[in-house]
């Protein structure tokens, strides 16, 4: 088991990460492939990643996911407990997307009621599976996160579940916390905004944390961490197809 490969921020873009698993040459057989969260909202196909990831998750231990914010706004909007001051459809969030891609006859908010009913009865084991994901996953010298860990507890995995999938900037403005022993791997912020600079995203290393969401619902790229016993931290990334 040489590798570990950690990919965040799919939000839909099924052939992108396909592409990404590919290129990076993914062997199931003897590679760890750790999948950050937001599987859904953006791009057309939620809900081919949602399953994808099940499949991969099903088939092998090597494989581990985590949940991210989108994934939980789905899922509160299918309890009819929506975000009021951001809906999920609100075209910043990119949820119309993923219902259609549930239910390729949504139109509008109009809609809504009889989308959730629809994909409870048709979805529940892929609705059941995003109930399920992880809050983090943790090996000898990282710890996976999809948003980040409370800086201002002492035992970080007492970090609440809406900061494990929310936090920002008060959880990475602290890069460098002498009271970790690991590095934090992270997805959800854009990795332009961490380098501070809007051209580059590419995986963000601070002292002791790494972000790697490289924007693909904003139209950018998505991006692969690779962790390797021997050549230390490598990355790679796919461009979204209109940007190529």
């Amino acid at each position: 088991m040489s590798r570990t490969i950690v990919i965040s921020d799919i939000h839909g873009y099924y052939d992108l990460f396909m592409k990404l698993l590919e290129q990076v040459k993914y062997e199931p057989a003897c590679d760890r492939l750790y999948l950050l969260g937001d599987y859904v909202d953006g791009g057309p196909e939620s809900l081919a990643v949602i399953r994808s990831v099940m499949q991969l998750t099903e088939k092998d231990n090597l494989v581990k996911a985590i949940g991210g914010n989108h994934d939980d706004m789905l899922l509160h909007w299918l309890d009819d407990d929506d975000y009021p001051r951001m809906p999920y459809t609100n075209p910043k969030n990119g949820g119309a997307a993923t219902i259609r891609s549930l239910c390729p006859w949504y139109q509008s908010q109009a809609d809504d009621f009889r989308a959730r009913e629809y994909i409870k009865e048709h979805y529940p084991v892929e609705i059941s599976f995003l109930r399920r994901l992880l809050y983090y996953i943790e090996d000898e010298k990282h710890i996976y996160v999809h948003a980040g860990i409370d800086p201002a507890i002492g035992d970080w995995r007492q970090t609440s579940p809406k900061d494990f999938r929310w936090i920002r900037g008060r959880f990475y403005h602290t890069d460098g916390n002498a009271a970790l022993t690991k590095r934090v791997i992270f997805g959800h912020e854009v990795c332009a905004r961490l380098h501070q600079d809007e051209t580059n995203f590419n995986p963000w290393f601070g002292k002791q944390y790494t972000g790697i969401d490289g924007g693909v619902k904003f139209g950018y790229q998505l991006n692969a961490l690779i962790i390797d016993e021997q050549a230390g931290y490598q990355t790679s990334s796919v461009q979204r197809r209109d940007r190529e």
